[in-house]
């Protein structure tokens, strides 16, 4: 019985503490005077609000579609009156009239509630006694606590180097400063006031309320953040499960964090050059010696490298089409077959290209590749020139060791394996003989280089050997001279025009 006793004790205990924070949501606006200068909202006393507060009102507006919450500060208020069950504000400042509703819920961020926790601030006074003709000098002298230096006399106790500024050391958070200058009266001196500081509760009231601001700017903006989210905000919130004392995450940045940090930084220096070179102009570099314009002219050219590549990563491609032209480095014919030898050899492909991982540090510079190729080439066949027209696929990969594939204005180095498949018609004019054959070709290799421009165009050029396997599966005639199983050596340089998207 006492432990149930005990619990509802603590239980209503920690509602009334808890209550000042929470209670001013969902505050409805009841009514408002003709002027709108008056508002009174449904919280009483036993909302938590307190007489004499200062608040921000804010109206909260939630996208439906996108489910994003905004709030936007109405009006800055100060509560007059207190009822059981309303309270009466006055709007000293309105920022959107129209945002006044009658019977529309609000939120009201309370002075109170806002600044529970924290002790008010410390303040001290000072007097500085002195003549009109001194007054700045006495001031500033006491401002930098002129009173714990030692070295009086400069002769005996010279000053070698400033280490750091004077400053001000105090228990106190703030110190008003009284000035009063000497005023002589028949043979005697009196202390008149030349400037009073005010009144130490009315300062203490104004620091109160600029802190109480600056808290509501910060949490709005916060709030109103694009990146900000509710749901990582209160996945912030939740404990270890090892351990409930501590939360998942702590308030310190990560390495990533840190890490965005600090290129934000270098962005901030990066801009400020460039805004420095736009305002001077054609003049900008007069007042460089030779080393800092050499300096400065190599950072300018590291900054355009990373506009272009942040110009690149911003929407890199991912797929391009290639259509290229191919011409043979070798000649696989005889010299033997005086009647007939194939002078044009040449191929036309369309190949097709992705980038399976983009904006992966690694695994981006690899590529996957699919191409349907018809080739005119020849070979010997048993000391007779056969014509080959061949039609195939390919299916392989490339690497690009140097650049990513999508890199525009640099040349782009790739090297690449690939498989072939497909069938060929071979004829040999000069025995009248005719053969159709499968192809296959495992592996071919190729190496290249290809140049993108900011129009999403490209060009390339490429070399490839492979040895083509050919396999008869049909004949003109018996005792033919074209041979049942060959395999021709087949180099190539291929030109392609391409297109990224």
């Amino acid at each position: 019985m006492n432990l149930i006793k005990w619990m509802l004790i603590n239980l209503v205990l920690l509602m009334v503490t808890i209550a000042p924070v929470w209670a001013l949501n969902g505050a409805v606006l009841l009514g408002q005077s003709s002027s709108g200068q008056t508002a009174v909202f449904n919280l009483g006393v036993h909302d938590g609000v307190k007489e004499g507060d200062y608040a921000v009102i804010v109206k909260e507006i939630r996208d439906l579609d996108t489910r994003d919450l905004r709030l936007v500060p109405v009006a800055k208020a100060r509560n007059i009156k207190i009822n059981t069950g309303n309270s009466v504000w006055i709007l000293y400042k309105i920022y959107d009239a129209e945002l006044m509703v009658k019977g529309q819920k609000y939120l009201i961020l309370a002075e109170s509630a806002m600044m529970s926790g924290r002790r008010d601030p410390r303040l001290g006074r000072i007097s500085v006694v002195t003549t009109k003709d001194k007054r700045a000098f006495e001031v500033q002298k006491a401002l930098g606590d002129d009173k714990d230096r030692i070295a009086k006399l400069k002769n005996q106790y010279p000053e070698i180097a400033d280490l750091h500024k004077r400053d001000m050391r105090s228990d106190n958070d703030v110190d008003v400063m009284d000035v009063e200058g000497w005023k002589k009266l028949k043979d005697e001196k009196y202390r008149t006031a030349l400037y009073k500081s005010p009144s130490q509760d009315d300062f203490r009231r104004e620091l109160n309320l600029n802190t109480f601001e600056k808290l509501v700017t910060g949490y709005l903006k916060k709030v109103n953040d694009p990146k900000f989210s509710y749901d990582q905000f209160y996945d912030e919130q939740m404990k270890d499960d090892f351990s409930n004392e501590f939360r998942k995450r702590s308030n310190f940045s990560t390495e990533y964090e840190s890490f965005l940090s600090n290129q934000s930084q270098k962005a901030i220096g990066d801009a400020k050059l460039y805004r420095a070179i736009l305002e001077k102009g054609d003049s900008w570099s007069e007042d460089f010696s030779d080393e800092e314009l050499r300096g400065t002219l190599r950072q300018v050219s590291v900054l355009q490298e990373k506009d272009r590549r942040d110009y690149v990563m911003s929407a890199p491609n991912r797929y391009t089409v290639y259509l290229g032209y191919g011409l043979g480095l070798n000649d696989p014919q005889t010299d033997a077959d005086t009647r007939y030898r194939r002078d044009t050899r040449y191929s036309v492909d369309l190949d097709f290209e992705a980038v399976p991982f983009l904006k992966h540090e690694t695994l981006e510079r690899f590529t996957l590749n699919a191409t349907v190729r018809s080739n005119k080439t020849a070979f010997d066949a048993s000391g007779s020139n056969a014509n080959v027209d061949e039609y195939s696929f390919t299916a392989g990969a490339n690497w690009y060791p140097l650049y990513a594939p999508y890199v525009i204005e640099a040349p782009v180095v790739f090297l690449g394996v690939y498989l072939r498949s497909g069938w060929a018609a071979v004829e040999a004019p000069a025995v009248a003989e005719k053969a159709n054959y499968t192809v296959l070709s495992l592996p071919g290799i190729r190496a290249g280089m290809k140049y993108n421009f900011k129009n999403n165009l490209a060009l390339r050029v490429a070399a490839s050997m492979e040895s083509l396997q050919l396999d008869r599966y049909e004949q003109s005639k018996l005792g033919s001279v074209l041979p049942d199983q060959t395999s021709v050596a087949e180099g190539k340089l291929n030109f392609a025009l391409a297109y990224s998207f």
